[in-house]
């Protein structure tokens, strides 16, 4: 019997399954998804205004301006500064419009402005509300380190400025009470700073929620991917399976046929008895083989109905015994013999000893026709002091063709689909020459919370 030659995968590993997924919506294999994009249903879900504002950011520039000239105007009108402070002022709330995208930048500007303010009109101005939103955006664009930098930086210049220029005179034009010049720097540099400091925190309050919303953001998406893979882990192992199941139907069942119809042939003439038997056992392999298909591409996706697990083969000692008169009947001399205690109750280490008997005598039915000594044995091993639940072992042994086998080399999906069964429970299976013939042993180890058949 020639030996398989493996093509596939080395037993135990499985490749990555990716998926891409069409323009159909329908996942292909060999490219990895793209990550999903972020959970933008959670603003769908949002009020009308703040979707609005979300979508037109420029909106939010506006209003700034606005609460800006709001108390600008208002100051304006009781100090009366003239047009030096009207034009700081507009400039100022001009720069407002550009502090998303270069917070830096106009800070710089603003505080050029403030020196400018404070060299004509000997006070501060209203440059300072400017300098305050614009602080807010270094810190939620720029970054918490940005922020306290440009902190320090604007109150150093504007202390700077204030003690160049700074009159404590001016505050009779508001008819308020005159007060030394230290007092009226340190008050006006506190004032500063209490503006500052509110909208450098506003801003740092502002940027870890949105921190911590691209973290949950991240998180879900995160999470999302991984659910897609497990997604695509589950459809290339069911892939995989039907591909076993209809390599195991297809390719066997199709052989015994093969082997009952060419029996038939050829005891035609001669032993017409013979012919209607084998005809009988191809028909019935052929119906056998037809409800196994139904089974795989339908029952595997969907749970079967009573009537149709009855005529699903069930994988136990009964149906060996029948899968061992089936392949009897196409002409192979079978001896089995079972050591032990029965199979456990385990549908899936059931089916396993059954596809391995299956794959082991098609491949004598295909490889060495007309050999002898083919032998399938079963033997189940426990642990009778540890409670182990042991192991099962399944040999099929075969001695060397009689007469010339097809040339056709086999793809070795067989045995590999035989390895990845056994691979569920631990176990191996080897395949090889002996002594002429071939033999093939599967080693399978039993769950422990099998149960014992009857």
């Amino acid at each position: 019997m020639p030996t398989q030659h493996d093509g596939g995968a080395h037993p135990g590993t499985a490749p990555t399954p990716t998926a891409q997924v069409a323009s159909d919506g329908t996942p292909h294999p060999g490219i990895a998804p793209p990550p999903p994009r972020a959970v933008e249903q959670d603003f769908a879900r949002r009020g009308p205004i703040r979707r609005f504002v979300r979508a037109h950011p420029w909106v939010m520039d506006l209003v700034v301006v606005f609460f800006f000239l709001l108390p600008a105007v208002f100051s304006s009108s009781v100090v009366g500064y003239g047009w030096p402070q009207v034009v700081l002022t507009l400039l100022t709330a001009a720069g407002l419009m550009w502090r998303r995208k270069y917070p830096i930048i106009l800070l710089g500007l603003l505080l050029v402005l403030g020196l400018v303010g404070m060299a004509l009109l000997r006070s501060i101005g209203d440059v300072d509300l400017g300098i305050a939103f614009t602080l807010y955006a270094v810190v939620t664009v720029r970054g918490t380190r940005a922020g306290w930098l440009s902190l320090a930086g604007a109150t150093a210049v504007y202390t700077l400025g204030l003690v160049l220029w700074a009159d404590p005179a001016v505050l009779g034009v508001v008819d308020m009470a005159p007060m030394g010049r230290t007092q009226f720097l340190v008050s006006n540099i506190a004032s500063l700073l209490v503006i500052w400091l509110i909208a450098v925190a506003i801003g740092l309050n502002v940027r870890n929620r949105r921190e911590q919303i691209q973290r949950l953001v991240d998180q879900a998406n995160q999470f999302r991917l991984e659910r897609d893979q497990r997604e695509l882990l589950a459809a290339a192992s069911e892939r995989a399976r039907i591909a076993r199941e209809m390599h195991d139907v297809v390719a066997h069942s199709l052989s015994v046929m093969i082997a009952l119809a060419d029996g038939a042939q050829a005891s035609l003439a001669k032993t017409p008895d013979r012919s209607a038997t084998a005809l009988t056992e191809l028909s019935r392999t052929g119906r056998s083989a037809l409800t196994d298909m139904r089974r795989i591409l339908g029952v595997l996706r969907a749970e079967p109905t009573e009537a149709e697990a009855a005529l699903s083969p069930q994988p136990g000692a009964p149906a060996l015994e029948d899968l061992i008169d089936r392949f009897r009947a196409a002409g192979l001399e079978v001896a089995y013999s079972h050591t032990g205690p029965p199979l456990p109750e385990d549908t899936g280490l059931q089916l396993t000893a059954y596809r391995v008997v299956q794959e082991g005598l098609t491949n004598v039915l295909r490889h060495a026709p007309g050999a002898s000594g083919i032998g399938v044995a079963v033997t189940r091993r426990v642990g009778r002091v540890t409670g182990d639940p042991g192991t099962v072992t399944i040999t099929v042994r075969n001695d060397p063709p009689t007469r010339p086998a097809d040339a056709r080399a086999g793809s070795g999906q067989g045995l590999v689909g035989m390895r990845q069964r056994a691979a569920v429970y631990d176990g191996t299976v080897e395949a090889g020459p002996d002594g002429g013939g071939w033999t093939m042993t599967a080693r399978l180890n039993v769950p422990d919370d099998a149960q014992e058949g009857s």
